[in-house]
């Protein structure tokens, strides 16, 4: 669960902390205000890209940080167990931290300790996911279809035993395809790559090898000028008669005698020592590093004979140097393929039997996917009648696919009927923008309860939606709410009532520099916020009663 979100210059915000509860908790605001920008934050926090626009004006860098209980998510405590990330002082709280600078210099911290962005994204998908206001687009999609399906079907660990097998099966076709070309083809092919194993073997290309003697090369390129400088600063510091050292003790020398008449010059005196012992550490290095200066042309010959080797076969094979040492791997991997393919039988073996291997996990999936729709369709068709869709019908169609694939062998479709008597047809060709809407929702809420990822964030998901329906909505949200964090960006006021916990986001300041900040509402101001959605800038005693009726509708629902 989220507990808290702290954000630094960013967008339009300057400072803003939020602490988070359990329950259903929504934000509100005018257009503009920075209601979104919170969620955006939470995003980047998760892993998403940074956008030089998301900068707050002068600023050099943006900081963003959150705080997390897992005490209750075995995904996440699992994920920070096998990647050392857990605290073991609190090992039910994590921390992530990101900041960004105008460099485009980016760092990421989980637990205090440094991270990478592909490892926050990994461990972002098991804290929270994230619903953007659009994502009904995306639902026309049959990729998409399929997804929410094995999603709501929980199919995670078969689908990846079928994708194992897809790619299993697959490497079987490859090597029976080798198999199965000309003796001849085989046998100039297995000489190439003979040459060329018994090349690199003879080279034996090291990991980092090909940096490490470019580095080597430049160090021992500049040694004469390197030793020419050291000598220099030894002389300067410590060596010449007159050097810096010797005039240092010099002058503390009289400083101190002067000392005796002013109490003043000791301090002086003092820091001169101080500097007198930093020059000499200065000069002690200088002299060791030139110790460890290698002028021997040998060494030089020797680095740049081997560099030659390296480039001239990397050339002949039409590669980067650099890439030489998985290129033999890849060259022998090839070459023992090749060896192995020439029992034909006994590779068509291996292939049907990687063939059947997937067909059997591809039909556990077919099924599972056929007892999910049927659960799926009723759950979505009751949804979509309290949803202002009366009469509407809802249903998965599962059909073979033309070919198989590391996902399965079926093709998911979700087709609808909006009302009563019209024929079911697929969802891109039937359903408008505020239907989408709705069926999105439906399918969202119904999903959210077999999930899981312990907090949910809505963005405007209710884009849309009438007024009528924003109450049936809110109380899905707030039900939702009982058992999973539910976070809310939301313009129906119907919604807003429905929330445990209410949030306001407002801008301030003038032509100079504009600010956001969110403040959590107690129940007066959520009766004006709510009348402000109600009825616009103005709010009446009409809109006022209103407001009191909606929230006064949740609590007796």
């Amino acid at each position: 669960m989220l507990l808290w979100l702290s954000v630094r210059n960013f967008v339009l915000v300057e400072s803003l902390e939020i602490e988070f509860e359990p329950g259903f908790t929504v934000l509100t605001g005018e257009t503009g205000a920075g209601k979104s920008i919170l969620l955006d934050a939470i995003g980047l926090l998760l892993g998403n890209r940074f956008e030089s626009r998301q900068f707050r004006n002068n600023a050099e860098r943006a900081e963003l940080a959150a705080g997390f209980s897992i005490l209750a998510n075995a995904r996440a405590y699992t994920w920070l167990t096998e990647h050392d990330f857990l605290d073991d002082n609190d090992p039910a709280t994590l921390v992530l931290r990101r900041v960004q600078d105008t460099n485009n210099k980016n760092r990421v911290w989980i637990n205090g300790r440094s991270a990478t962005l592909a490892q926050l994204n990994a461990l972002g998908a098991t804290l929270i996911e994230l619903h953007g206001q659009h994502e009904h687009q995306s639902l026309t999609r049959t990729p998409t279809q399929r997804q929410w399906l094995d999603a709501y079907a929980q199919n995670a660990d078969l689908l990846a035993s079928v994708s194992d097998a897809w790619r299993a099966w697959r490497s079987a076709n490859e090597s029976l395809a080798i198999a199965q070309r000309s003796q001849g083809e085989r046998d100039a092919e297995k000489a190439l790559l003979t040459q060329r194993h018994e090349d690199l073997s003879a080279l034996a290309p090291q990991p980092d090898e090909w940096e490490n003697l470019n580095i080597r090369q430049r160090q021992l390129n500049h040694a004469d000028m390197l030793l020419a400088t050291i000598e220099e600063g030894q002389t300067l510091l410590q060596d010449a008669e007159d050097a810096i050292l010797s005039r240092l003790f010099h002058l503390s020398h009289k400083l101190r005698v002067a000392g005796t008449h002013e109490p003043s010059m000791e301090s002086v005196a003092a820091q001169l020592d101080n500097a007198a012992i930093e020059i000499e550490e200065a000069a002690r290095t200088l002299r060791d590093y030139a110790r460890s200066v290698d002028l021997d042309p040998k060494s030089l010959a020797s680095v740049e004979n081997r560099l030659s080797a390296l480039h001239e076969i990397a050339r002949k094979y039409r590669t980067r140097p650099e890439d030489l040492p998985v290129f033999a791997q890849e060259t022998l991997a090839a070459l023992v393929r090749l060896e192995q393919s020439v029992d034909i039988e006994a590779l068509t073996r291996a292939t049907l039997e990687a063939e059947n291997h997937y067909r059997e996990y591809a039909t556990e999936l077919t099924a599972a996917r056929r007892r999910a729709a049927e659960k799926l369709q009723r759950e979505v068709g009751t949804a979509m009648n309290e949803l202002a869709m009366p009469g509407g019908r809802f249903k998965v169609l599962i059909a073979p696919a033309p070919r198989p694939e590391s996902h399965g062998i079926d093709i998911i479709e979700f087709q609808i009927s909006t009302h009563p008597g019209q024929m079911l047809a697929p969802l891109a060709k039937v359903a408008s923008g505020g239907e989408l809407s709705r069926i999105s929702l439906a399918l969202l809420t119904v999903l959210a309860q077999t999930g899981g990822v312990p907090t949910l964030v809505f963005d405007e998901i209710d884009t849309g939606i009438g007024g009528a329906t924003g109450h049936t909505i809110g109380q899905r949200l707030r039900a939702l709410g009982n058992n999973r964090q539910v976070l809310c960006v939301t313009h129906l006021p119907q919604v807003a009532a429905c929330a445990h916990q209410h949030w306001r986001a407002t801008k301030e300041g003038d032509r100079r520099e504009v600010v956001s900040r969110v403040d959590l509402l107690n129940q007066n101001e959520r009766i004006e916020e709510i009348a402000r959605m109600l009825g616009g800038a103005t709010v009446t005693t009409k809109t006022r009663a209103h407001a009191k009726e909606l929230l006064a509708q949740t609590t007796k629902d």
